[in-house]
Formats: structure tokens, C-alpha cells, sequence
């Protein structure tokens, strides 16, 4: 007796199901309702506590030999948090990421639960991790990630340079408003004033941290008036 072409089909989707099902079974106790069709479609039906979680069961699912499209249907069932919360904090702790070079660079809004990434960094990297950091947040239910990533040779421009430095004395040195510089083939010149030697310091060691900044050369004064400012 020959075995149907029909037959053969859902055996094939049982199994890629059941390849599925096993793989994120090795991370999460969820009950999910997992489907296959025989041209690799896999529907993912469920609920889960996080974005994050969310975003990893479909990793999961994507490494999965034979899964080439997969069809979401999972919930995140996460506890309503306002947008400016959810905001606030995925900005504070995009700039405690080490691996994300120009936190600065990366602006964040969110429309019900929903988080919008935009702005410019220099590696892809980066740009994964953001979304990732957004994953974690409490209340988000979705990300869209429209950050760019600039191509080497922009990255490492005097244009650029000057521009990720502009956003790190703006963003992280906001009262330091007399101190300048400038940047030509790499090579920073720092001049001005600061109210503190702190400041000074700690502006130098941020620049040195931009890719493309060969040198850092810091000329900047410690403003006499400035002195008896705690």
C-alpha cells in the first residue's frame, strides 16, 4: 500500500510542530499551542509575562531546522505601565549599557505600551541591543526599530564625531556650556572652561569612548569663578 502525498504532508507538519514545541519546551513551562504547515509556516499560539519572553520564543523557533515563516499569536500578558514610565526607564538604562557606544544617539517613544526606536549608532550591535533593553521593559508590548546603523566609513567621520560629541556635552554635562572643540582626522581639541576638575576629566574620558577619536587633547580651564560651585 503506497502512503498519500495528504499523509505525508501532515506527518511532515506534525513533526516540524513537535521540533518546535521541544525547542522552547528546554526554556519555558508555557503551555503553547504550536501548528505547522508543510512549506514550514509555524503558528505559536499563547501567553507570556514579557516582550522579552515573547522575542525569545520566536528566536527559539526561528533556529529550528525546516521553520521558514512563523505566524504570531502570543499574548504578552504584562501589567499596564505608563508610556512616560516605560520611557523614562528604557532611557536611563540604555546609558548603563557598555556595549551600546551613543546611548545619546538613540531617542525612544512609546504610544500604548508600544516602543519606537529611531535615531543612529555605528554598529549593528548596538542597534540589537537596544531592542533587547526595550524587550525587558515592564509594560511593553511591542517594539519597532527603526534605528539606522551608519556605514564604517560615516561612522568614523569628523562629521559624525563632531555631532556624537555635541550629544554627550548636551546630554551628560548639561551646565558646561563654555566648554568647545574641535575635530580634525580623529584628533580632538578641548578648550574652554568647566566648573570642575571632575568635569574636566570625565568629558575627556567620554570622548575618548567615540569610534573614530584617535587622540583627545585636553586644554580645558578650570573657570576661576566657577571654583566655590560644589
Amino acid at each position: 500500500w503506497g502512503i498519500s502525498s495528504q499523509a505525508i504532508a501532515s506527518s511532515k507538519s506534525e513533526l516540524l510542530a513537535s521540533k518546535v514545541k521541544d525547542a522552547i519546551a528546554r526554556y519555558y513551562e508555557n503551555n503553547f499551542n504550536i501548528t505547522a504547515s508543510p512549506n514550514g509556516v509555524v503558528q505559536i499560539k499563547g501567553q507570556v509575562n514579557s516582550l522579552y519572553d515573547k522575542l525569545h520564543i520566536f528566536d527559539i523557533a526561528a533556529r529550528v531546522r525546516g521553520v521558514k515563516k512563523i505566524e504570531d499569536f502570543v499574548a504578552v500578558n504584562a501589567k499596564i505601565v505608563p508610556d512616560n514610565i516605560i520611557k523614562s526607564n528604557l532611557l536611563e538604562e540604555l546609558s548603563l549599557v557598555h556595549s551600546i557606544l551613543e546611548p545619546n544617539r538613540i531617542k525612544v517613544a512609546v504610544d500604548n505600551g508600544v516602543i519606537e526606536l529611531r535615531g543612529t549608532v555605528s554598529y549593528y550591535r548596538e542597534k540589537l541591543m537596544a531592542e533587547t533593553v526595550a524587550s525587558w521593559q515592564k509594560g511593553a508590548l511591542g517594539i519597532v526599530n527603526n534605528i539606522s546603523v551608519l556605514p564604517p566609513k560615516l561612522a568614523v567621520s569628523d562629521k559624525n564625531i563632531r555631532i556624537i560629541l555635541h550629544d554627550i556635552l548636551k546630554d551628560s554635562f548639561p551646565i558646561e556650556t563654555k566648554v568647545n572643540f574641535t575635530v580634525h582626522d580623529g584628533i580632538v581639541n578641548v578648550t574652554g572652561y568647566a566648573h570642575t576638575l571632575w568635569a574636566k576629566k570625565h568629558i575627556e574620558t567620554e570622548f575618548r569612548k567615540v569610534r573614530g577619536v584617535k587622540d583627545v587633547i585636553n586644554k580645558i580651564n578650570i573657570a576661576e569663578e566657577y571654583s566655590n560651585i560644589s
